[in-house]
């Protein structure tokens, strides 16, 4: 997890500089699938603000500003609001998934029970180029079996997929 820390109006400070490296890496046991955080440390007159932005793998932006007389518990109040926003997302994406496993049952006996074969479809589709490791962090995301992708190398429409041996299988079109 990459953290990048900005301080605007305020001297640089080593110690707070560390402090808030040490609390944004207590954030990876709420959710271990965050990306980056950038936070904007600054002062206005007798205002301290700590606005952080997580940014988490699939393209979710997590935001939390907060405000007081002390830069040291603005930083606390904002991890705090941030750790309550990843548990509730991490919770979400949990009912998603048991909600999709109950479904995906009810689906399997609907087609069963008709004579002819009916597609399903699920639009999994990035248009953003990316390379191939993205690709592998947004099917680890996005939690399927696999994922079409544009290659951000040769341009082309991808598929990477898990193998059962835990690696991942990529497919690319034959030139």
């Amino acid at each position: 997890m990459k953290v990048k820390i900005v301080e605007r109006h305020a001297g640089s400070s080593d110690a707070l500089r560390s402090y808030v490296l040490e609390k944004t890496e207590g954030l990876e046991r709420y959710f271990d699938r965050i990306v980056s955080i950038d936070v904007v440390l600054s002062v206005e007159k007798e205002r301290h603000i700590a606005d952080m932005h997580a940014h988490l793998v699939n393209r979710k932006v997590i935001t939390a500003r907060e405000e007081s007389s002390n830069m040291y518990a603005s930083i606390d109040a904002a991890i705090d609001k941030l750790k309550r926003q990843l548990v509730k997302y991490k919770d979400q994406l949990t009912d998603v998934k048991e909600r999709g496993g109950k479904g995906s049952h009810s689906q399997e006996a609907a087609v069963e029970d008709v004579d002819h074969r009916q597609i399903i479809r699920t639009d999994t589709y990035f248009h953003k180029p990316m390379s191939p490791e993205e690709a592998a962090l947004q099917l680890d995301a996005i939690e399927k079996g696999f994922l079409v992708f544009i290659n951000a190398e040769t341009n082309e429409v991808n598929i990477i997929y898990h193998r059962r041996d835990g690696n991942y299988g990529l497919i690319e079109p034959r030139r």
